[in-house]
């Protein structure tokens, strides 16, 4: 695979996003989880066949986008830039496939239920199937939470964890995740690459009902041992739907894409292979 394009995608909101291989015969669209970027996905890109062409956005309030005023990150509101944006990268090259991790992977499920004719196929990896009312308490307990901000990068770096902090990734991937999520304030220090306003709330969407209105191929690809994504709640979701498949990586936690890469890179290599 090659070293990815950064590109600008001028529309309202502005939105950056890298691209791989320009010249792959099959266009996928990589949408990142909250607080995460583009750059998220350059573990698993450069495991991808080199046939495929990969962009990986930077969603609305990530990354290099553009923040939202007053505030929009609901699922419908991601989705609405989806509809412009594969106008975009699409072209002539057919219709692209969208893949999306937690609520990244939300997204894709509300843009596959809402616009399933813009895009040929859809998998969403390790999402939310079923809340709960403490799980929606602590995503709006984040909005309220102040920005954190460290007064120098090796500071910035260290303190960088996931959210849920769990799983084995490589020292040298999570250090370069971090390189990635930071930026300078006005003030010299430094700070994630995510509005806070972005934690919405709840998932905002009714992800079952989503799943079972979607009319084209949809992947769920479920980490062991999440506790975002249930064993139950997956099994539950892909029965609604004869359209859907489940696959389970074993051992792997909710950041899957981080932890076991060559695993998600095979399960998207073989989905899209299908689709072809």
């Amino acid at each position: 695979m090659s070293d990815p394009h950064s590109h600008i995608f001028d529309a309202a909101p502005r939105l950056h996003y890298l691209e791989w291989n320009p010249a792959g015969r099959a266009t996928v669209i990589l949408l990142h989880g909250n607080c995460a970027n583009a750059w998220w996905w350059e573990p698993l890109a450069r495991l991808m066949p080199s046939d495929i062409r990969l962009i990986a956005l930077d969603q609305r309030g990530h990354g290099d986008s553009e923040w939202v005023r007053p505030a929009a990150y609901s699922p419908a509101d991601y989705a609405r830039d989806l509809v412009d944006f594969v106008g975009h990268v699409a072209e002539r090259r057919g219709k692209p496939f969208v893949v999306g991790h937690s609520m990244g992977g939300i997204n894709a499920l509300a843009f596959a239920r809402d616009h399933g004719d813009l895009t040929c196929a859809v998998a969403a990896i390790d999402v939310a199937i079923r809340s709960s009312r403490g799980r929606d308490r602590y995503l709006r307990r984040l909005k309220a939470l102040p920005t954190v901000t460290y007064p120098d990068l090796e500071t910035a770096l260290e303190r960088f964890r996931l959210m849920p902090d769990e799983g084995v990734i490589a020292p040298d991937v999570l250090r370069e995740i971090a390189h990635k999520s930071l930026a300078r304030t006005d003030d010299g220090r430094w700070t994630l690459k995510f509005d806070r306003e972005s934690f919405f709330g709840s998932d905002g969407i009714d992800v079952v009902e989503a799943i079972k209105m979607i009319a084209i191929p949809t992947l769920l690809v479920r980490a062991e041992r999440s506790r975002i994504m249930t064993a139950e709640s997956a099994a539950a979701a892909c029965n609604t739907n004869s359209r859907v498949r489940l696959v389970e990586i074993a051992a792997a936690h909710h950041h899957v894409i981080l932890e076991n890469p060559s695993a998600i890179a095979r399960t998207l290599s073989e989905f899209i292979a299908r689709g072809l």
